[in-house]
């Protein structure tokens, strides 16, 4: 079970008392991995109760939100809108046609909670995933932090202002998205990703701050900081415990005890040996877990758990990239964050869908344009086989066209504290958020094996001298924290200065938009380095000049998925026409090109008939949960009477639901403005989805209907079990 969802299990329905239970601090998974023991890791997803636009003092403990909506995170205010199931949808949108035509604006959300289950003395602290954006975290009234980027991660310190035994505590977060337009794609609003509330000893191993290498097939080596918030000197010494993929542990190998006194922090190191590997790769991404156990005189005060997948990648412009020594090309595409219907607060299960859709076309990397994604994305790419390119920024100090709220405004603005994220290697005084965030990024991150490669942004556009001296600390915050290469989606780089100039060297993998011949020029130009065609269109030509040519590592083609947004001009539609599959995951016929070029199994679309008599229901798992982490894609197909496809068919379809279940959303492939909440879709090329997940234990009935057609049925089982992600080859 895949420990990060373990988390879910243990902390399930916990909406207000936390009690210490023993669950995961990050992302780790190894089978049927163990969780913490010492610290407490509660999941913080339920319970929230919600309010759509601005509430003066919200942010006080005493504020009446007993009107406020009842929800749980992720969660997209923004796809819904304010008075769902009416469109959200507006041509004079703030967002623009760029943002989806969708809204922006304020949203709060706050959340009671109990700290009976905490002891006296621990150090409490919350962590968000992704708030999007400019979130101002408040607890009992005292502003803790705010946070712009809405897509890196933070934690903050809640030990002073939380009241401990069986007070009430009240979180409250505002997010704030009036700034527009924010972006050249749907961002969303809210805290659409995970939070969980931590709590430790104040000896304890420092935020994100274990990270392990592998450095051969036989040697797992790992560094951890430990910090000592307590108030006299303690002797500390570290336990790594490292467990197989089928759950056994190995010796455990226990550090020299040191002294850190108040206040102070050490790093201890050491290699665990590891005979018979696993290997992680892209057919068997085999995982082990290490368990990193913080010793104060001998005795265990907390513990950390890390994923860990054994596996070497290297690059050079001789031989290109090769993993565990084999030769292999990025057959990759981007990917832009949202889930269509679902907004950017999409469950695991939804995450695992679209992934697993990818890799039947052949794809083995995603390119998280233009933003960092989520843990829960991360563990999924890790669990499912394939390599990630992990991308900082799609702006710097720059705005894209008018985008007067995009992360230009905060790239060089210096750092309000706390930034909830650890310290910049380097940095003295104040220092810039793009620092914070890029150091965030890294930190976070880098024990992912499917994690590839950084990229610092993605078309660029200030001058080449501005950009030298930020790519440069940017690449040296990469390197002082991970060994991984560095790259950067250049913006037509001849013309840019950037295939004789300064950027060649210092980025470790010569990276490039749509130019081809400008990045095989540049990493041929002594000293020669690897090439990447960072962003490319679909023309499957492009495949055989990364074939023939050593030094080109692969490709990423524009995109994987159709996505929100960047549909400036096209109203009534909110997006464009990219994409190997539409937003519900219909192959276009590019993505069967694709299958065949890069020699995946060959699929083909289903028959298609002409006169509509029925309407075929299916879910793509019998099986939903009432974890949030699960969804059912249920398929409403309008159909001739030998049941094939009518693609010509866009019959409004009517979705009901029957038993302990309820529909999460409706949805189809069509880039026309239509609401996705409610109980009606249009059919688009004959199909609709109704996204539906379990209330309870039971029978679902779903039903699905339109005029004049044989409406069909098809029925679930609602299960309480918690959802489990996929491991290799996933549906």
């Amino acid at each position: 079970m895949a420990v990060a969802r373990l988390r879910k299990a243990a902390a399930g329905v916990l909406a207000v008392m936390i009690a210490p239970l023993a669950v995961v601090s990050g992302t780790a998974d190894a089978g049927t991995a163990a969780v913490n023991r010492y610290r407490t890791v509660t999941d913080f997803d339920p319970g929230w109760l919600f309010n759509y636009g601005d509430a003066g003092g919200a942010g006080d403990a005493s504020y009446n939100d007993g009107g406020w909506r009842k929800l749980s995170v992720p969660h997209d205010w923004s796809i819904e809108g304010k008075n769902p199931p009416a469109s959200p949808f507006s041509q004079s949108a703030p967002s623009t046609g760029r943002g989806g035509y969708l809204p922006a604006g304020i949203g709060w959300y706050r959340k009671h909670f109990s700290l009976a289950g905490v002891p006296t003395g621990r150090k409490v602290s919350l962590e968000f995933d992704g708030v999007m954006a400019n979130a101002s975290v408040y607890v009992n009234g005292t502003l803790i932090g705010t946070h712009p980027y809405g897509y890196t991660s933070f934690r903050y310190d809640i030990t002073a202002a939380a009241k401990f035994g069986g007070a009430d505590n009240v979180v409250a977060v505002k997010t704030d998205t009036t700034s527009q337009p924010a972006s050249r794609y749907y961002t969303g609003g809210g805290i659409y990703r995970d939070v969980r509330l931590i709590a430790t000893d104040p000896v304890h191993v420092g935020q994100w701050a274990t990270r392990v290498t592998t450095p051969n097939a036989t040697t797992v080596h790992a560094e951890t900081t430990v910090v000592n918030e307590g108030s006299s000197a303690a002797s500390v010494s570290v336990q790594g415990v490292l467990s197989d993929p089928g759950g056994a542990a190995l010796p455990a190998v226990t550090t020299a005890a040191r002294t850190i006194a108040a206040g102070a922090s050490a790093t201890f190191a050491y290699d665990v040996p590891v005979s018979n590997p696993k290997l992680w790769d892209l057919a068997n991404p085999n995982l082990y877990s290490l368990a990193t156990n913080v010793l104060v005189n001998g005795t265990a005060v907390d513990d950390d758990l890390t994923s860990v997948g054994i596996r070497t990648l290297t690059f050079n412009a001789a031989t290109g990239m090769s993993l565990n020594g084999k030769n292999v090309k990025f057959q990759g595409v981007a990917l832009h964050q949202d889930f269509h219907g679902l907004g950017m607060a999409a469950p695991q299960r939804a995450v695992q869908r679209r992934l697993a859709e990818l890799k039947a076309l052949g794809v083995n990397a995603i390119r998280t344009a233009h933003d960092p994604p989520s843990p829960a994305f991360l563990e999924l790419t890790d669990r499912m086989g394939f390599l990630v390119l992990d991308e900082f920024f799609d702006v710097w100090t720059q705005h894209k066209y008018s985008d007067v709220g995009d992360y230009a405004t905060y790239f060089g603005k210096t750092a309000s504290s706390p930034t909830g994220t650890p310290a910049v290697p380097g940095a003295s005084g104040s220092t810039p958020w793009y620092q914070v965030d890029a150091t965030s990024v890294v930190m976070r991150d880098r024990n992912h094996p499917s994690v590839a490669m950084w990229s610092t942004g993605n078309e660029i556009r200030d001058s080449i001298s501005t950009r030298t001296p930020l790519l440069t600390r940017m690449v040296s915050i990469a390197h002082a924290l991970d060994g991984r290469p560095v790259t950067q989606a250049l913006f037509r780089p001849g013309d840019s200065g950037d295939v004789t100039g300064a950027t060649r060297t210092i980025v470790d993998v010569f990276g490039g938009n749509y130019r081809p011949d400008e990045v095989i020029q540049a990493a041929k130009t002594s000293p020669t380095r690897a090439g990447l065609f960072t962003e490319m269109g679909t023309d499957t030509s492009a495949w055989t000049t990364v074939r023939n040519n050593a030094v080109v590592t692969g490709l990423f083609l524009w995109t994987g998925a159709a996505y929100l947004g960047e549909a400036d001009g096209l109203w009534p539609r909110g997006e464009g026409d990219f994409g190997l599959v539409d937003g519900v995951g219909t192959v276009r016929p590019i993505g069967y090109s694709w299958q065949r070029t890069w020699g995946a199994p060959a699929t083909s679309p289903p028959a298609t008939g002409t006169t509509a008599a029925r309407v075929l229901v299916a879910p793509d798992h019998s099986t939903v949960s009432t974890d949030t982490d699960d969804v059912s894609y249920v398929k409403a197909t309008v159909a001739d009477s030998a049941g094939r496809v009518v693609t010509g068919s866009s019959a409004p379809i009517t979705f009901s639901v029957s038993g302990p279940g309820v529909l999460v959303a409706v949805d189809s492939g069509s880039p026309v403005q239509e609401t996705f909440r409610g109980i009606v879709r249009k059919a688009y090329q004959g199909v609709a989805y109704g996204l539906v997940r379990a209330t309870g234990a039971g029978t679902i009935t779903v039903t699905a209907s339109a005029g004049g057609l044989t409406l069909g049925t098809t029925t679930l089982t609602g299960t309480t079990a918690p959802f489990v992600p996929c491991s290799g080859s996933c549906n």
